[in-house]
Order: structure tokens, then C-alpha cells, then sequence
């Protein structure tokens, strides 16, 4: 009796770990993040994909748009492929064309981390960013797409 009891708790126990495992967190919103100084505080969808694929290069006020991306795989480029429209391929091939025309002197910085990305942020100030909300830090600002910021309904970018 005992050894069946001690069974039956240790296995309560596994699944009860295995549950722990295997429940995710809800994933967050992917942010739009500027460098705190800049001026603009939203953003229409249709001007964030301007600005994404290089068709707007400047800021109000001036200041040159710098872009910084995640690398393929992550969650904020599979946003970016959606706002573009786009598959890997083709996105790689469109910057490629783009520079290579002449209209645009580089592509988007492809930073791994997301420290990295905090850093271009911080750093430059026309630099802009797609990044998981829950990592949003000191020195970026969130802009608003179409009046609505990560977690609230109506907004865009999962």
C-alpha cells in the first residue's frame, strides 16, 4: 500500500512538473521601439510599413531612419515578413535590389540579441525597431500603431 501510494504522489509530481513544462506564457506583442529623443509618438500601419521597407528614410524633423531588424527565425521577423508581405527570400532579395539601385546606401542592421538592439536604439537616434514588448527597456520609446500600443485590442503587430 505504501509503495503504491508513494507511486501515485510521485507521479502527480512528474505530471505536475511536466505541466509546468509544457504550459507557455502568452506570447507578447511585438513593439515598435524609437530612441526616446525622437519626436514621434505613433504611427499609421501603412507609414510603418513605409518606413520597414525603406520607402520612408526620414523622421519629422530630419533625422534619418536607421533600421534595425532581428535575424530570421525570431518572432520580431516573422512580424516584419507580415507587415511586408514578404517570405525570408524575397525580403533578402528586395534590400538586395534596393541597394544595388541605389536606393538605400545600406540594408537593415541585423542585430541577434535583443541587448544589441537596445543598444542601436539608445545610440541612434533615427534608429527604429520591431521587438517582443515584454522587452521593451530604459532609453526606447513604444510608438503607437493607428492610436493602439502592444496589449491593447485593435493592435496590429503579434
Amino acid at each position: 500500500m505504501r509503495i503504491r501510494a508513494l507511486t501515485l504522489l510521485l507521479a502527480s509530481g512528474v505530471l505536475g512538473f511536466a505541466l509546468l513544462v509544457w504550459a507557455k506564457p502568452p506570447e507578447a506583442d511585438i513593439a515598435v521601439v524609437v530612441n526616446q529623443d525622437n519626436p514621434v509618438e505613433k504611427i499609421s500601419y501603412s507609414d510603418l510599413r513605409k518606413i520597414f521597407a525603406g520607402e520612408r528614410r526620414t523622421w519629422a524633423g530630419g533625422t534619418v531612419v536607421r533600421l534595425v531588424v532581428r535575424p530570421p527565425g525570431t518572432r520580431e521577423r516573422e512580424a516584419l515578413l507580415r507587415l511586408l508581405q514578404l517570405d525570408e527570400t524575397d525580403y533578402e532579395q528586395y534590400w538586395t535590389a534596393k541597394v544595388y539601385r541605389g536606393e538605400a546606401q545600406f540594408p537593415p542592421v541585423v542585430l541577434s540579441s535583443g541587448g544589441m538592439t537596445r543598444e542601436a536604439i539608445v545610440t541612434y537616434p533615427g534608429a527604429v525597431a520591431l521587438i517582443e514588448a515584454n522587452e521593451v527597456k530604459r532609453g526606447m520609446k513604444v510608438l503607437k500603431i493607428d492610436s493602439h500600443l502592444p496589449g491593447e485590442s485593435g493592435y496590429p503587430l503579434h
